[in-house]
């Protein structure tokens, strides 16, 4: 271990030279000096003062100490340099903001939050070109209850790039099932028993996409309207593995 330089590199950061250090050490200044310049070292019984007086453990005057982030090495840097009194200040104001987080996880688990289950639809709306909707595939999930959440029936992914740059593919989207939707809203659509989302136009389904072409359609074809897309599934709108666990007690 490069005692030398631990010595020499705290007692500079608090600002000492090596006869105040020599002093709260009760050793003599050359022997301060003989420390820093590796001609000797510290005997056993001397290591826990001078620990005391560079305000580090012994674990780190040994290098024993596990390594931190630069964050928490800053934080105990600056926190070494301060006074006692204001050292002492710290340390309320951290007691108080861990106390006050604890109360707030405790109050978070103590009353269940309000959930809907909707079903989870493995299949795909296409952005851009069709794919299989068909029939139902997949499974009920649980999110927490908000106004969206509790009008939407379904949730469903997007496929492609056409709604881009509202929808982007990957994005699960809340939907309302409905057969009729108003002009300018966008909807899920099932076309030859492909799913697509889109907006409704009066001269046909749009992409937000302008390299897509409008999608029209002949009067015989089949077109029918799933439901009405309320909005993406928020990262806000999926349980915790807290509140998780709540519901499962």
């Amino acid at each position: 271990m490069n005692y030398a330089e631990v010595i020499r590199t705290r007692r500079t950061a608090l600002g000492m030279n090596q006869a105040e250090l020599a002093e709260k050490t009760g050793v003599s200044r050359n022997t301060v000096a003989g420390w820093e310049t590796g001609h000797s070292r510290p005997d056993p019984d001397t290591i826990p003062r001078l620990c005391d007086a560079l305000r580090i453990s012994i674990n780190r005057f040994f290098g024993r100490e596990s390594k931190r982030t630069e964050a928490e090495q800053k934080i105990l840097s600056l926190f070494a340099s301060l006074e006692s009194g204001d050292r002492q200040v710290i340390l309320w104001q951290m007691e108080a903001l861990r106390d006050r987080r604890a109360a707030q996880r405790a109050s978070e688990e103590a009353v269940p939050p309000k959930v809907v289950s909707l079903f989870m639809n493995d299949l795909g709306a296409a952005a851009g070109f069709g794919a299989a909707l068909g029939e139902a595939q997949g499974e009920r999930i649980t999110l927490l209850a908000d106004p969206e959440t509790e009008r939407a029936d379904e949730v469903i992914t997007v496929c492609g790039n056409s709604m881009e740059p509202t929808y982007m593919d990957g994005d699960r989207v809340l939907v309302e099932h409905t057969g009729h939707l108003r002009y300018g809203e966008i909807g899920i659509f099932l076309v030859d028993n492909e799913g697509y989302i889109k907006e409704y136009r009066e001269d046909g389904l749009h992409s937000h996409n302008p390299a897509y072409r409008t999608m029209t359609f002949r009067e015989d074809q089949p077109v029918r309207c799933i439901g009405r897309v309320i909005g993406k599934l928020k990262d806000s709108q999926i349980p915790t593995k807290s509140q998780l666990r709540m519901l499962d007690k």
